[in-house]
């Protein structure tokens, strides 16, 4: 899984994707003129420039990014993010993720699978493709709309949830994919704790969230990264062993491992993690573990 070069990645994902055009942007472009009945050119005119365009309409509707509420709105309302993401999807080779963290989750049996930000469903159809039962969940309906019209014109049957009213099932996902998420969102820790309600213990976590301030990007409204630090407190064990297996060329997902973690544990992790790290925090650790001696070790 981890030798795969950079072109056989891009082969792979184009027959996934591709499959009537043999290109990414042209598959997009063609899905978007019979999904907006539009002629291509219109659609062409429509990608061209939508990063700027998308860019242009935050700063013209979120004056304020710390507006929970305008932030929220503005992703359903967007007439732009749409086609952002369709020409990022079209070129960027950090997409070519998905491939390894399907082939990870299909190799550990998981079934259920949760897209949490599904955007325009490319992951999802990369997962749908490995066998696996995909729920799609966002807060934009535009998004959700097009995601599921894509899996399911594929033959694919998915699930939707809205995130602005509506969580995801409890205990249900044995393989969740959160990328270009967090950050985006303005309690990611909070987030997070949802995201685990929502999976089985043992389930795989792929997350990749770029925080900090990005001049190309204001919607990224948390510039600190409150995640990481904080992952064993939520229920996560990072799984380094996974994450070797995709290419070093590649700028992979972290991936995680979830595991039910009661309060006692949970403000255990959050002491050791934040506070005591170093020859106190050891000592203080393996006398926890002696205590509690069927619990996850605090490492």
């Amino acid at each position: 899984m981890g030798n795969y070069t950079e072109s056989e990645c891009s082969a792979r994902l184009t027959t996934l994707l591709a499959p009537r055009t043999g290109n990414l942007a042209e598959e997009l472009t063609l899905e978007l003129s019979e999904y907006f009945h539009m002629s291509i050119d219109d659609i062409r005119a429509r990608l061209a420039g939508a990063t700027e365009s998308f860019t242009a309409e935050w700063k013209e509707h979120v004056p304020d990014g710390s507006d929970e509420r305008a932030v929220t709105r503005f992703y359903n309302e967007s007439k732009t993010e749409l086609f952002d993401l369709a020409n990022w999807h079209s070129h960027d080779a950090i997409h070519y993720r998905a491939l390894m963290c399907a082939d990870i989750a299909q190799e550990r049996g998981c079934r259920e699978y949760l897209d949490y930000g599904s955007g325009i469903g490319a992951d999802a159809l990369v997962f749908a493709s490995a066998g696996c039962r995909v729920t799609l969940a966002d807060v934009s309906e535009p998004l959700l709309a097009f995601a599921k019209w894509r899996c399911e014109r594929r033959g694919y049957a998915v699930e939707t949830v809205d995130l602005k009213t509506s969580r995801p099932p409890r205990g249900r996902f044995d393989a969740v994919v959160c990328f270009d998420v967090l950050e985006h969102i303005h309690r990611p820790l909070r987030t997070l704790w949802g995201i685990h309600q929502s999976m089985c213990p043992g389930a795989l976590l792929f997350m990749h969230a770029p925080f900090g301030p990005d001049p190309d990007r204001p919607m990224h409204v948390v510039h600190e990264d409150v995640v990481t630090p904080r992952m064993r407190t939520v229920g996560f064990n990072w799984r380094g062993d996974l994450e070797r297996q995709f290419p070093e060329w590649l700028w992979h997902p972290k991936v995680y491992q979830s595991f039910n973690v009661s309060f006692a544990d949970r403000l255990a992790y959050r002491v050791y993690d934040e506070w005591l790290k170093g020859g106190t925090g050891e000592w203080l650790a393996r006398a926890y573990r002696r205590l509690r001696p069927n619990r996850y070790a605090i490492e």
